[in-house]
């Protein structure tokens, strides 16, 4: 056999070999940027849905306390409104009693004032009754001691 014989024949037969060799590193190598590619996938997916889940958590507890703030604002409206109510109906019996009070002042007095009108008419007219007696006396008296008295 020749030198190139032999060296043409190693030739063929290596690289083949080495062929196969790359090709299974080339397959290992592809296969384990496919299984880093999947877990990249996946662990981008878990912190995406994490992400997601916090947000949704921030969400549903801002709500809740936007929530919780309406329901303080209507039960202090309420009692803003309860007070209201109270304040005026209490002003509205005070009302009432100091009108009732007024009017009953205002019957009393003018009740008194008609007593002290029917007493001061009642001295005018007994008064008045002593003058006309009195004079009535005084003609009676006088007639009989005239000129002209039949007597």
């Amino acid at each position: 056999m020749s030198v190139d014989a032999c060296f043409v024949g190693m030739t063929a037969s290596q690289p083949n070999k080495a062929k196969a060799e790359w090709g299974e590193e080339k397959d290992a190598a592809s296969e384990e940027q496919r299984l880093m590619e999947r877990a990249a996938k996946k662990l981008i997916e878990e912190d995406a849905a994490e992400a997601r889940k916090k947000k949704d958590e921030e969400y549903k507890a801002r709500i809740n306390e936007e929530w919780q703030m309406e329901l303080k604002r209507r039960r202090y409206e309420a009692r803003i409104k309860e007070n209201d109510r109270k304040t005026l109906e209490k002003r509205k019996k005070e009302w009432e009693a100091n009108f009732k009070k007024m009017t009953t002042e205002g019957a009393s007095k003018r009740e008194r004032e008609h007593q002290r009108f029917t007493e001061r008419v009642k001295e005018e007219a007994s008064k008045m009754r002593k003058r006309e007696e009195e004079e009535e006396e005084e003609r009676k008296e006088k007639k009989g001691k005239g000129p002209c008295s039949t007597q």
